[in-house]
């Protein structure tokens, strides 16, 4: 039997899992998605009661028995109020509440007015927090709509959720013009309460998003009003409008009235560049050491205020004994010792294969400039106050002028001395040396008053002299001497010298750039009337107002307005009457010197346009104060200050030549003596530049940022410099007066207008520095041609950078004192630290830009607590004290 051929046959084998794959994912995404369901409905044994006994109420709530109801509701309120939950979980009955929003709120409106329904209105305000739609304000309506009882029964987070509503309906309603009774009835209750439980910074909050931020000065009290106070300055930075800021800053000066804090008063009456509030503090004050540490305040700050006859507190505000205590400093730190240009130059570092070509003459005046900036103050140096110094006649004609100049900065605030050394000029035959020594007598009493007014004695008569250059000093000296003084008499003295076309032009300017330093900051429409009316008239003569001295008449009225803000707006209007391109100019800086220090998104927004226009060379000159008033409104506030760089640096990338040229004057603005390594990079490179006025400017903004810093960084770069325009004798001299910023006061100085913690603004230092600013933007017509004088601008700047303790009888007294970095501690809860990486040293001490001291002994303690310890500081014995007894 032959047998069969099998044939393979094909078994199939079925897998653990006879399901195509496709049906598996589907499988696996059901299994999660029931998983999920399941873990949802596993509700613990006790939860799951809890879910049925909500949804009970909810039923029960909506019961035609009123009783009945109303138990219900009870019984929720019960259940909200003892709920508790973690900081990142919905507690359970609002949980279980939510899908059962909808029944409830259609329930309420079907119910007839009654007391139950008020109630029932206050249990939907607490639900809709967490269940409304956003926008709705639904939180809110039922609030109002309640019992109006125990609002802040339901806690905090209830209460910011309502506060926040409140804000955007009361804007709501003020648009529309309607009634806000109710909401500030509910405000009302609100904030006593965040009083109460130290939230302090959502009072405020809700109170200036209801226009009311005046009545928080009756709801604090002596443990809270420090808080308070911070915050408000804090928001007074960001207000909205320029009445919101003075608000802000008048409960401030109120509430540390009240508690007697009065230096803290005084500092912010000053902010407020308030005489009738400076007046009033001192007038509240009755404890004498206090009004010591206030006069030197006032001197600080060089405020004109008028202290009768109080004469030791008039000497304390002259700010006389400044000298002294500046020199005892140098002995303290063993800087006394004159330094001689070279010494700074440090030329022996320098590259000897490129040999200077700097004519004698200009060499020598760069180094009467560096020997004045670096030996500042110390009222003795190698050049000019030796004995029979011949080192002026090494200069020539206005070279001359500037030498003797430079006397007044080397003999800076030493009257008495002072006066005599520069006397000797003063009868000379030489018209340059008679016009220095003017100049210097103006800048010796900068920032100090003295009785005997010797600068009005020996300049006001030479406001009539034949010769032009002495009428010119004397103009320029006659600022510097008193700027901030307000006087009258300089007022009748000096207009029509603004007027008068009889005038050289650079003499008119001049006189408006020098009434703008005496009345910084006080809008005096005198002055600004005389400034618009000498424009308008110039513009009819043809020429009259092309050149570089038209510019400073801008300067001159943009000073009168320095910080106030809104106050130029009618000075704008009659600029628009101004055709020749200085109008432009003119508008510009008025705007910039009128918001700087304000950080006004909306001006430099403004100015910013202003840079984007295309224009030719000639008609763009205004662009150049735009770049300028950018950097004056960000000045001072650290956000607005690297926004602004952001800003600056989409300028050097992509404006035009004019704007490029004022970048590196805008960074020295927003760094005075303060040098960042990325600021001194960019400068850096920009002292390389092509163009060679924006390597100049570049150079001269280098020595600003480091002025009185004796930073390392820019010392070897400015070496370097030294070296690469060893053969160009404009940027030579432009290096050397940048080496000789960087050493002013070999290194106890500062430029930096900004003091009291970075909370105060020196208006004479940033005016007289904005006059510098625009002297660069012009530089070979003014500082590298005939009017070096104006580097003497930043004289009135200078200021020692130091901590002085003093004892009651106002005698040096050496404490250990906490210096580091300062902290911004505005809005922190607690009592947190101030500074952080501190060291300890014993006063006298120097700070730094972004320093903060604080006492390291309990030994003593400020006159007044929370002074801000900077500059001259009166320290008295604690009578809590008991010393360690040692081990």
């Amino acid at each position: 039997m032959v047998q069969e051929e099998k044939k393979a046959v094909a078994l199939e084998v079925p897998s653990d899992d006879p399901k195509p794959k496709d049906e598996k994912k589907d499988d696996k995404k059901d299994g999660k998605k029931k998983s999920a369901k399941e873990k949802q409905e596993e509700l613990s044994e006790e939860d799951k009661q809890k879910k049925e006994e909500l949804e009970l109420l909810v039923e029960r709530a909506q019961d035609v028995d009123q009783g009945v109801a109303k138990m219900a509701i009870e019984a929720m309120v019960k259940e909200l109020k003892e709920a508790t939950g973690s900081m990142t979980s919905v507690p359970k009955p609002l949980k279980f509440l939510k899908p059962h929003w909808s029944t409830l709120t259609e329930h309420y409106a079907k119910m007839p007015e009654s007391a139950l329904k008020h109630f029932f209105a206050d249990v939907l305000s607490i639900l809709a927090t967490t269940m409304q739609k956003e926008g709705s304000r639904q939180s809110l309506k039922y609030r109002l709509a309640g019992t109006k009882e125990g609002i802040t029964s339901w806690g905090i987070e209830y209460l910011r959720n309502i506060a926040g509503e409140i804000g955007v309906e009361f804007k709501v309603r003020m648009e529309e013009g309607t009634d806000t009774k109710d909401l500030l009835e509910l405000v009302e209750e609100i904030v006593p309460f965040n009083m109460k439980n130290n939230s302090e910074v959502d009072a405020i909050d809700l109170l200036c998003e209801v226009d009311r931020a005046q009545t928080i000065v009756a709801l604090c009290d002596e443990a809270n009003f420090t808080r308070v106070c911070l915050y408000l300055q804090g928001l007074a930075n960001f207000a909205a409008t320029q009445a919101d800021r003075v608000l802000y800053l008048q409960c401030c000066c109120t509430l540390y009235s009240k508690f007697k804090e009065y230096p803290n008063a005084l500092r912010v009456a000053l902010k407020l560049n308030d005489t009738k509030k400076v007046s009033a503090v001192f007038a509240a004050c009755t404890d004498r050491l206090t009004q010591k540490q206030m006069a030197f305040m006032i001197s600080r700050r060089k405020f004109n205020h008028d202290f009768e006859d109080d004469d030791e507190l008039k000497e304390i505000a002259s700010g006389e004994r400044l000298s002294q205590h500046f020199i005892s400093l140098a002995k303290e730190l063993d800087v006394l010792e004159p330094k001689l240009p070279e010494q700074i130059y440090k030329t022996h570092l320098e590259n000897k294969s490129s040999v200077a070509v700097l004519d004698s003459a200009k060499q020598n005046l760069a180094a009467s400039f560096v020997n004045a900036f670096v030996n500042a103050g110390f009222c003795k140096d190698e050049l000019m106050t030796v004995a029979d110094s011949k080192w002026v006649y090494k200069n020539k004609e206005m070279g001359m002028m500037s030498t003797v100049g430079s006397l007044g900065a080397l003999l800076l605030w030493g009257i008495d001395e002072g006066l005599t050394q520069i006397d000797k000029y003063q009868w000379s035959s030489d018209v340059n040396l008679k016009a220095g020594a003017l100049l210097a007598f103006g800048l010796v009493t900068s920032g100090v008053k003295n009785e005997c007014d010797p600068a009005w004695a020996l300049l006001g008569e030479q406001l009539e002299a034949e010769d032009p250059l002495l009428r010119l000093m004397a103009v320029v000296g006659l600022g510097y001497a008193y700027a901030g003084s307000c006087r009258e008499d300089l007022l009748e003295n000096l207009t029509p010298m603004i007027v008068d076309t009889a005038c050289s032009i650079e003499c008119s300017a001049m006189a408006a750039v020098s009434l703008g330093l005496v009345f910084v900051s006080s809008c005096n429409e005198e002055v600004a009337q005389a400034i618009l009316q000498t424009l308008i008239e110039r513009q009819a003569v043809e020429g009259a107002l092309d050149g570089t001295w038209s510019h400073f008449f801008a300067v001159g009225l943009g000073l009168l307005f320095l910080g106030q803000q809104d106050a130029c707006e009618a000075t704008l209007a009659a600029l628009d009457a101004i055709s020749h391109p200085v109008g432009k100019y003119a508008k510009l800086t008025v705007e910039g010197l009128a918001f700087c220090n304000s950080g006004d998104v909306l001006h430099v927004q403004k100015m910013l346009q202003a840079c984007t226009e295309h224009l030719e060379e000639g008609e763009a000159f205004h662009q150049s104060a735009a770049v300028l008033g950018i950097a004056l409104i960000a000045f001072g506030e650290e956000t607005g200050t690297e926004m602004a760089t952001r800003s600056i640096d989409h300028i050097l990338q992509y404006g035009e030549l004019t704007t490029r040229r004022a970048v590196p004057v805008a960074l020295a603005i927003l760094h005075l003596s303060n040098p960042k390594v990325l600021v001194i990079d960019t400068l850096s490179k920009l002292s390389h530049d092509a163009d060679q006025d924006t390597a100049l400017g570049a150079i001269m903004s280098m020595g600003l940022i480091g002025a009185g810093t004796n930073n390392a960084r820019l010392a070897g770069l400015l070496r370097q410099l030294a070296t690469y325009y060893a053969k160009d004798s404009n940027a030579l001299f432009m290096v050397r007066i940048a080496q000789g910023f960087l050493y002013m006061g070999k290194g106890l100085l500062t430029i930096n207008p900004l003091f009291s913690d970075r909370f105060l603004l020196d208006p004479i230092a940033f005016g007289s520095l904005a006059v510098l600013a625009h002297a660069v933007l012009h530089l070979k017509n003014t500082i590298l041609g005939k009017s070096h004088y104006l580097l003497f601008n930043v004289v009135p700047a200078m200021r020692p950078r130091w901590l002085i303790t003093v004892d009651e009888d106002l005698n040096e007294l050496k404490v250990p004192v906490r210096v580091g970095q300062a902290v911004d501690v505005t809005g922190q809860a607690g009592r947190p630290k101030q500074i952080t990486g501190f060291q300890t040293r014993t006063t006298p001490v120097l700070l730094n830009f972004s320093d903060r001291a604080e006492l390291a002994t309990d030994e003593y303690m400020a006159v007044t607590p929370g002074t801000i310890l900077e500059d001259f500081i009166i320290l008295k014995k604690n009578p809590d004290y008991k010393p360690s007894v040692a081990a």
